[in-house]
């Protein structure tokens, strides 16, 4: 089942029940108070933020599954206080075209995250849906799965569609991200008394 929808829809829902309220208060403009729209240039979408949150992950791949011109938006705008691996400074898109829009993108994608894994050998991938993408309706949660289990290496859906709202709510779609599919996932060698215990309900 093609969770992806379902994801996006939830956040449409949760920035629209945010922005109701401080509209009928406040009285605002409509243009100021709107939703960024597809196409509209009203500051950072929600998929530069999630990126912008996680591109900080040194030994990640970061791959952006829609068009190139998405993966230069931001990259090189931010840096990540690293002593050894520099792979998110590496771009990686599907690039996706006219062809991938009418046939669907998802096989694209996985044969990409496969060729990377065997290139970089990445500790973990992340894999951030776009407009496009999710206009679609590429299952990049099934895909992730698929490339998981077949490489043992972590490949992670960022559901993060520019067109689900601002920058706060990529910042929160970044971390929720997090908290399904890294955070209490796996186990340290090692431990410390110092040691900070991240969990979620």
């Amino acid at each position: 089942m093609n969770a992806t929808p379902g994801k996006i829809n939830d956040s449409l829902s949760d920035s629209n029940s945010e922005d109701a309220p401080q509209q009928q208060k406040l009285h605002k403009k409509k243009s100021s108070t709107q939703l960024p729209q597809p196409g509209t240039t009203q500051g950072s979408c929600a998929f530069d933020s999630a990126m912008i949150t996680l591109v900080p992950i040194t030994d990640a791949a970061h791959v952006v599954h829609g068009p190139s011109g998405c993966a230069a938006s931001i990259w090189g705008s931010y840096n990540s206080l690293s002593s050894g691996s520099m792979l998110y400074k590496i771009r990686f898109s599907r690039d996706i075209d006219e062809n991938d829009i009418i046939f669907g993108g998802a096989k694209k994608l996985y044969k990409g995250i496969l060729e990377l894994e065997r290139r970089y050998k990445p500790a973990a991938v992340f894999v951030y849906s776009t407009c496009i993408t999710a206009l679609i309706g590429d299952d990049i949660e099934g895909v992730c799965k698929d490339a998981t289990e077949k490489t043992g290496i972590p490949t992670i859906p960022v559901h993060c569609p520019g067109f689900i709202g601002n920058q706060n709510l990529g910042n929160r779609v970044a971390g929720e991200a997090l908290l399904e599919h890294v955070i209490g996932t796996a186990q340290p060698d090692t431990s410390t008394p110092y040691d900070i215990n991240l969990s979620h309900c």
